[in-house]
């Protein structure tokens, strides 16, 4: 394992004010350790070499968990399993759902659950819209999903009143914000300060908030 990635794990935190307890610090490595491993046969990242992936990417999941509310966690999309495997790791008292519709990533996050030992981590293989989970979650995580306008169509179904959905950005998505129009008034962007980013913000939507039609 990359001693400069634990390194580098360990840093991002400490910027962050997160305590990582020894346990929590070792999975989170051990992670970073699958993804490089499964990235050459399930295109996980563009990420090469694990100081890079935990360096800049763990990073920025870490700096997402303070703005998540729990204890039921959606991560759409999930990919390479980010920031849902991140948060389940920092939060076991959380249930994480990773949703991923593409069979060797969904098999790849299998994977690290049963590696891990994350009793907390639900994979499912589905597509966002065709996703109907039992109790719909509290926060709903989407990075790298598409516009604004698209993560709220197709997350219509699993909002709630009282939930929250957290949509992460690069640049602060000034087009996409007017481009919903009403539904504008229930964004709260904010920025992210990221170790290794430039410039990062999260979207937050109070689902309660949103205008419903009748």
């Amino acid at each position: 394992m990359s001693a400069t990635a634990h390194t580098l794990i360990d840093a991002a935190a400490s910027s962050l004010g997160i305590p990582l307890a020894p346990e929590q610090s070792a999975k989170l490595l051990a992670y970073v350790e699958l993804v490089v491993r499964w990235n050459r046969f399930a295109n996980l990242t563009g990420a090469q070499v694990a100081d890079e992936f935990a360096g800049k990417f763990i990073a920025d999941a870490l700096a997402v968990a303070a703005h998540v509310q729990g204890p039921l966690v959606a991560d759409l999309g999930s990919g390479s399993g980010l920031p849902g495997l991140v948060l389940a790791i920092l939060r076991p008292d959380w249930q994480v759902a990773l949703v991923e519709a593409r069979a060797r990533r969904a098999r790849f996050l299998q994977q690290v659950r049963i590696e891990l030992a994350l009793p907390n981590v639900e994979v499912v293989q589905a597509r966002i819209e065709r996703w109907r989970p039992e109790v719909l979650p509290d926060t709903i995580v989407c990075q790298a999903v598409g516009s604004l306008a698209m993560i709220l169509s197709l997350t219509a179904h699993l909002q709630t009143p009282s939930s929250q959905i957290l949509a992460l950005k690069g640049r602060l998505p000034v087009e996409e914000l007017q481009a919903l129009g009403p539904a504008a008034g229930a964004c709260d962007p904010r920025p992210l300060r990221v170790p290794g980013w430039q410039e990062r913000h999260v979207v937050v939507i109070d689902c309660g908030r949103l205008c419903k039609p009748d």
